[in-house]
């Protein structure tokens, strides 16, 4: 079962994972919702890669509040292959859970420190980009064979 997680099993509905047929939007088969995963020792490399934002926040120091953990705030905050670009997926059922409560409060502290926030549901085709300039729309694309997204046009600024 899980590790430094506690009960957030949040990831485990909000990514795709092709490795064990996952599919984001839908529970993983292999989630043990509250609890972990029910193949923890041997999930594939992709899960045991990832790590969120506030996971993340919890290995370099004391870490963000609890009320921030994904399956709280309702949003899963992730690093992407581009520097200063953070992702936000809303788990199903909460579309809008970025913009209030500790999840906003994120936002606001990441677009502080001069990071572009890319926030909807998985594999929403469009999505909301945020950073000092405001908030607009943006098409992403399909995603792809691992359920990568790459956005359609540019919005950098």
């Amino acid at each position: 079962m899980g590790g430094k997680c506690g009960t957030c099993t949040a990831c485990c509905k909000t990514f795709n994972v092709p490795e064990i047929n996952h599919v984001a939007g839908e529970w993983c088969k292999y989630c043990d919702i509250g609890k972990g995963c029910s193949i923890y020792e041997i999930r594939p490399d992709v899960c045991v890669n990832f790590e969120c934002l506030w996971l993340n926040s919890h290995s370099e120091g004391e870490g963000m509040q609890i009320e921030m953990r994904p399956d709280k705030c309702k949003v899963v905050f992730s690093p992407t292959t581009k520097e200063n670009i953070i992702s936000g997926t809303t788990l199903p059922n909460y579309p809008d859970a970025w913009r209030k409560g500790p999840a906003r409060y994120i936002i606001d502290k990441l677009i502080e420190a001069g990071v572009t926030v890319v926030i909807g549901g998985p594999n929403t085709l469009i999505k909301t980009v945020i950073n000092k300039g405001g908030e607009q729309k943006v098409e992403m694309s399909e995603p792809d064979e691992n359920g990568i997204q790459w956005n359609k046009g540019s919005f950098y600024g």
